[in-house]
């Protein structure tokens, strides 16, 4: 009997609620002055891919050098540490001379990814084998590595 009489309860409230909400001839009046964001421009996936990448090594780098500066570190780790932040050098010049020289033939969003002795060119479109030939030849230039270590595949 308690639980009919609640449930009687809600659906009296349920439905003046109701009621009144339809009986209003004011509308709704906003909490705050209505602020439009600005769209926001569109970030290819390539360049999303960039400032992340830019980021971590960043990142990396402030790890690294806290671990050289540290006179708690011992000394092989030190070394390794020397060894890491070199490599991540030669990985951004990698990246960025093959990205820039792609760029430079008509390729902005062509992205590269440097990873011990390897290689790898996403490029934003199909190409054809005659374009595989002269990417893999500006990216074999520009990082100084063989092709058969340089891989081109598609975004």
């Amino acid at each position: 009997m308690k639980d009919r009489i609640l449930n009687a309860l809600m659906l009296a409230a349920v439905a003046a609620a109701l009621a009144l909400t339809l009986l209003r001839t004011e509308p709704d009046k906003p909490l705050a002055p209505s602020v439009q964001a600005p769209p926001a421009a569109a970030v290819s996936p390539a360049e999303a891919y960039r400032a992340r990448r830019k980021e971590t090594r960043e990142m990396e780098r402030k790890m690294l050098l806290t671990l050289l500066e540290s006179e708690y570190t011992a000394p092989e780790t030190k070394a390794q540490a020397e060894r890491q932040l070199s490599d991540l050098s030669a990985y951004d010049e990698t990246e960025l001379a093959v990205e820039a020289a792609l760029s430079a033939h008509g390729y902005a969003n062509a992205l590269c990814v440097s990873r011990a002795g390897s290689l790898t060119v996403f490029l934003p479109q199909e190409i054809t084998q005659e374009e595989a030939g002269f990417f893999l030849e500006i990216a074999a230039a520009a990082s100084g590595l063989s092709r058969e270590n340089i891989r081109l595949t598609g975004m």
